[in-house]
């Protein structure tokens, strides 16, 4: 659901209504970035843990701070700048009239990620970047934490770029301005992981920026980046020769 700004609206002035969701997006980002490139924060978990060990906490610790700073932050500090901003018009509710719309662009989507991210995870290159947890060993356990932290963070990630950026933008600028916006954002967002990645964000930015703007939701967008992430984490898993997949009480064969 698209939001409107009412009467009682602290931000009666147009730039501000611009601007806010830009500042909030940049700076929260940056500061994510920041806090997770903190050298001494890494080098502590090193000198407290056993250096696989240390890896797995890093990464999860990472994630979770990326679902505060990207998502329960900046959707919080806009709630209380602006009353006419909620949870519905950040999209983070369901919208039941678009329902329908919405599960079936997830299974399409899907059917399309999974394929051909399966093709590109098992380059030496993808597979020097994923899985971010480099374990030697995976077990079931890891598979579910895996899983369950890279859905929180992306629940985050999807808050700021498509709840609290794209939303904002598309109704006060428009949707075609709001989506080069985001796509702008977007793709520079993942220049850390590279050039393919940075230009691969640019089509699929803006084919997520319309499929949230047309059911009223994160959801569609939610999902498509999980099922890439996931599927490219597991791809680089299972072809990676230096990783193997083990049940929790097995052991790891020779």
């Amino acid at each position: 659901m698209i939001i409107t700004y009412g009467p009682d609206s602290i931000w009666q002035n147009d730039s501000l209504i611009i601007l806010l969701p830009v500042f909030l997006t940049v700076v929260f980002y940056a500061l994510y970035r920041v806090m997770v490139s903190l050298k001494w924060l890494k080098t502590w978990f090193i000198r407290n843990f056993e250096s696989e060990n240390a890896n797995i906490m890093f990464v999860l610790l990472k994630r979770t701070i990326g679902f505060i700073l990207l998502g329960v932050a900046p959707l919080a500090l806009f709630l209380m700048l602006n009353h006419d901003f909620s949870l519905a018009g950040a999209g983070v509710g369901c919208n039941p009239e678009t329902r329908g719309f919405t599960v079936i662009s997830i299974i399409l989507l899907s059917l399309i990620i999974i394929p051909v991210v399966f093709r590109g995870a098992r380059k030496p290159e993808i597979m020097a970047v994923y899985p971010e947890i480099r374990a030697a060993r995976w077990t079931s356990r890891m598979m579910f934490a895996e899983t369950g932290s890279w859905a929180f963070y992306l629940l985050g990630y999807e808050t700021l770029f498509r709840g609290v950026l794209l939303f904002p933008l598309a109704e006060s600028l428009g949707p075609v301005t709001a989506i080069v916006i985001n796509v702008i954002l977007y793709s520079a967002a993942h220049l850390p992981k590279g050039r393919s990645e940075t230009l691969a964000a640019i089509p699929f930015g803006a084919v997520l920026c319309i499929l949230t703007l047309h059911s009223g939701t994160i959801w569609i967008a939610f999902f498509a980046h999980l099922v890439n992430a996931l599927t490219m984490t597991f791809t680089a898993v299972k072809f990676n020769p230096e990783i193997v997949y083990v049940r929790t009480d097995d052991k790891v064969p020779d």
